[in-house]
Formats: C-alpha cells, sequence, structure tokens
C-alpha cells in the first residue's frame, strides 16, 4: 500500500513539474516595448525606483502608470512607444503588462527575506535587467525549485520544506 502512495506522489511531481516548466518557458508579449537600459544608463535609475517593495515587500511590483507619471506625464523624447507611456498616464488607463516571473501559489517567497536581509542583487534571480533594450517576453533565469535549492546550497541557508513551501 505503502509503494502506491510513492507511486501516486512521484507521478504528481512530475506531472506537476511538466506543467510548471511548460508555463516558465511560454513566451509573452508586452504592449509597449520597455528599454529597461535606457533607463538605467542614461537615466541612472535602480530596479527599486520602480519596482516597489522589491526590497522591504514579499512581491515586489511591475510598475505602472502611477510609477511612470512620475517622469513621462508627457514624453520627454520623440520616442513613440514612449508616446504611448504618456497617453495612458494622461487617461490614467493602466499599461497591460504582462507578467514574465512568478512563483507558484504554495510557494512562499519574499523578496524582503532575499535582498534586503540576505543581500542577494537583483541579477541573480532575474538576469542582466540593465542590458535589456527590448521588453521582457520570458524570464531571464531560470527559476525553478532546482535553482532555488541550488542557491540555498551555495548560501547555507535551510532547504527545510516548511521554509518555503505553504
Amino acid at each position: 500500500m505503502r509503494a502506491a502512495y510513492v507511486i501516486v506522489a512521484v507521478i504528481l511531481l512530475a506531472v506537476v513539474g511538466g506543467v510548471s516548466m511548460s508555463l516558465i518557458a511560454q513566451s509573452v508579449e508586452q504592449p509597449i516595448p520597455f528599454n529597461h537600459k535606457l533607463h538605467v544608463e542614461e537615466a541612472g535609475m535602480e530596479c527599486t525606483d520602480c519596482h516597489l517593495y522589491a526590497v522591504d515587500g514579499v512581491r515586489a511590483t511591475i510598475p505602472n502608470i502611477d510609477v511612470c507619471g512620475e517622469c513621462h506625464e508627457e514624453p520627454l523624447t520623440e520616442s513613440e512607444h514612449e508616446a504611448q507611456v504618456a497617453e495612458h498616464v494622461r487617461d490614467g488607463v493602466p499599461i497591460p503588462w504582462r507578467k514574465v516571473y512568478w512563483v507558484p501559489e504554495h510557494v512562499y517567497f519574499s523578496h524582503r527575506r532575499h535582498t534586503a536581509i540576505a543581500g542577494i542583487a537583483c541579477e541573480r534571480c532575474h538576469g542582466n535587467m540593465s542590458e535589456r533594450v527590448d521588453p521582457l517576453t520570458r524570464p531571464l533565469v531560470r527559476l525553478d525549485m532546482n535553482e532555488c535549492i541550488k542557491c540555498h546550497r551555495e548560501t547555507d541557508v535551510s532547504n527545510d520544506c516548511v521554509a518555503c513551501h505553504k
């Protein structure tokens, strides 16, 4: 009887793992071509200037018209894409950005624990976004349980299941 439970558990893990990996591999199309490199190099911005709560919260935000509007009530350049952002800001219509990075519901993840407490740089999990001139359509870094466990081992942090799983 115990062997049957083990077999069912292995099959479920394989199915769930396969589904989550296929979701991660899918590409999305962003509504406006966003240039991270321009904002980092030319405007001197940092990740946390736009991605609120990345240091002191559980989840970081995907910036939208409230954040973009701080600089883009009117276009600063002749860029048609910047004009689109300014139009969204003026009209009060959120930009329908498509989420690229996600954490499954059964996993507890806190940006604060990783950035503020552990001192992990955004690039470790998100890749070198500061070099991106094209909009992000898929994760630059594969985020799955194996990568998390690998990092926890490298940094001598607990791999106890209840530390991350609800």
